[in-house]
């Protein structure tokens, strides 16, 4: 039975516990965590970089601040460009559901339906569409207009951000000093191991996001349907839940065709779209900017979401994936070098020397 708890499984098992532990106590801070976890995952998304910068004689804090004013370039022409069509587009969904003739003829399809497919309880449709969509839609405009939010993302995340990227290696070798010696290397293969898949993972994950997002957009375009930025923003963020994205992208597009129409003759074309980028996603995009060590079965994410969701709502969902990269890299790597070190050897060896 005690040879059980010298087995480097539970070891492990044991680290992963205690850090899960330590994560789900930093998470009580509330959006201070939330802060500090976002700018966590933007220091591996831009680390590289910094460090080409750096290997080409360009001062760290240098390159740092060339890449914070491209990307602050960038943000500035995208939120020109789409910010302004993005809150119109979002205010005109709203007015068209209020609109009186939505609910009515809403109501009207439904009634239809019900006749069709009498062991189908519909419930109060319209109500409830014209409910989420308002409240959507008031969400969204005071994300997009609160200042505060505005002031917390667009201030205080950068400038976290830029200390880890500034001083994140000096951070670490503190970290890595307080490890025993006997774990020094594995510890450092550890740190390593994590900088370089879940940086990669990063970069993978809101590039997926982003195709997904422009083929929802110009798919609507082309089928002529009303609000396609919006829409296909929406399925582009939805998307860093695995799996979500086309799902959250065909319903209100389905909605918004019906507001358009006034008929779901635009239903089949809309799902086939959205099945077919999803299809896409899964035989292409994935298999292209992700790399194989970071493939997982289905069934494990579909779980990881649902307890994520469980436990944190929709941002747990979001960050479910990149903290299980985390762990998996801790755990693997851990026990790799528990084994390839001779660590325990090491100690089982040393024990029977003093008992001698």
């Amino acid at each position: 039975m005690l040879s059980i708890f010298k087995k480097n499984s539970f070891k492990v098992s044991l680290l992963v516990a205690f850090l899960l532990f330590v994560l789900w106590f930093l998470s009580l801070l509330g959006s201070v965590f939330i802060l500090l976890l976002i700018a966590i995952l933007l220091t591996f998304l831009l680390s590289p970089v910094v460090d080409t910068f750096e290997m080409k004689g360009v001062k760290r804090v240098y390159g740092i601040l060339i890449i914070y004013l491209l990307i602050a370039l960038v943000i500035f022409g995208l939120v020109g460009t789409f910010l302004p069509p993005l809150i119109a587009q979002v205010v005109s969904i709203e007015e068209a559901v209020k609109a009186p003739g939505f609910s009515e003829r809403l109501q009207a399809i439904q009634s239809e339906l019900q006749t069709k497919f009498p062991f189908i309880n519909f419930g109060n449709v319209s109500g409830r569409v014209n409910e989420i969509t308002v409240q959507l839609a008031s969400e969204w405009l005071s994300i997009l207009t609160s200042a505060g939010s505005v002031l917390m993302i667009l201030v205080i995340v950068p400038f976290v951000t830029f200390f880890f990227l500034k001083d994140g290696d000096s951070i670490m070798r503190g970290f890595i000093a307080l490890v025993p010696n006997r774990y020094f290397e594995m510890t450092l293969n550890v740190v390593h191991k994590i900088r370089i898949q879940l940086g990669r993972y990063i970069r993978a994950w809101l590039t997926e996001a982003a195709v997904v997002g422009v083929l929802s957009i110009l798919g609507l375009l082309f089928m002529g349907v009303k609000y396609a930025l919006v829409i296909g923003a929406v399925a582009g963020v939805a998307n860093l839940i695995p799996y979500l994205g086309p799902i959250v992208g065909a319903v209100p597009a389905i909605i918004v065709s019906f507001v358009q129409t006034g008929n779901f003759g635009m239903l089949l074309p809309i799902v086939i779209l959205f099945a077919a980028i999803r299809i896409l996603d899964d035989t292409v995009i994935v298999p292209t900017v992700y790399s194989r060590g970071a493939s997982m079965h289905p069934l494990t994410i579909v779980l990881l979401i649902l307890v994520a969701a469980d436990l944190e709502g929709v941002l747990g969902m979001v960050l479910a994936m990149p903290l299980y990269t985390v762990f998996r890299v801790i755990a693997k790597e851990t026990y790799w070098g528990l084994e390839s070190y001779r660590i325990t050897k090491k100690e089982s060896k040393k024990g029977t020397l003093q008992a001698e």
